[in-house]
This record gives C-alpha cells, structure tokens and sequence, in this order.
C-alpha cells in the first residue's frame, strides 16, 4: 500500500511508490548521476570532493552513488575517507583495519556480557537470588 510523505529533498507531499522521493527530485537526481558517471568515466582517479566540485552534485549523492557500487561495476575506482580514521578506502563505511577493530571489540563486549550473564545465575543455572532477597540482595 502507498502511503504519501513529505518528499525529504524539497519538502512537497507525494504518494511514496518506493523511490523514498517525490517524482520530480528523483528525475533531478537521476540527471546528477548521469552527470557524476560520465565524469568519473573520464576521470578514473577521482576522489569524492574532486567528483563534486567539478559535478556541482552534493556529496550524498556520490557517496550513496558508491555504496550502491554504482562505479566499481563499470570498473572505476572512487576514493573516499573511512568513517572513523578517515584512510582513503574504495568500498563500504570502514577500511579493513577499522572494520577489524570494531569486530574485535563487540566479540570483546559479547564475551563480558556472558560473563556476567554467568556469574549472575550462579553455579546452579538459576537465579542467585531467594523468594526472601529482593533484586539488590537484601532480606526482605
């Protein structure tokens, strides 16, 4: 079922059929990416603020332009900054060592969360706590 929204680029209402835009910004966009294809077909090397300075096309749509791998496809690669140490990648939001950093870090907080999970049912596999203990330990 459509619904209709408030189209996120201009602000006009329009009945929302998948495109998350109403029908004129989406055309606009569509236009804009034709232009950053062509550009970046000649210009092989580019980096993303050399993409959009030469285009006049925002940054979020050449960087939504490159998750969608809308470049590697055609055999071109385009440099942006990772996320959270700003290295030049070419694929995703993070480079490899970022990527691998925070994996080791959520495999670390998993492992503490089990932990204490185990340590809080005790030796039997139950709960610690008596009918008599409230939550905090206390005699009631």
């Amino acid at each position: 079922m459509n619904k209709i929204s408030n189209c996120p680029v201009c602000g006009r209402l329009y009945v929302d059929m998948g495109l998350k835009m109403c029908r004129d910004c989406y055309e606009k966009e569509k236009e804009q990416e034709a232009v950053v294809a062509r550009y970046v077909r000649d210009n092989p090397k580019s980096t993303v603020f050399e993409i959009c300075e030469a285009t006049s096309v925002k940054e979020k749509i050449v960087y939504r332009m490159i998750r969608e791998g809308r470049f590697i496809e055609s055999g071109v690669e385009v440099s942006y900054p990772c996320e959270l140490c700003g290295t030049s990648i070419v694929r995703g939001r993070l480079c490899n060592k970022c990527k691998d950093n925070v994996v080791k870090q959520l495999q670390e907080q998993e492992a503490k969360n089990a932990a204490l999970r185990d340590r809080k049912q005790g030796p039997s596999g139950k709960g610690m706590y008596s009918k008599n203990m409230g939550i905090d330990g206390h005699q009631r």
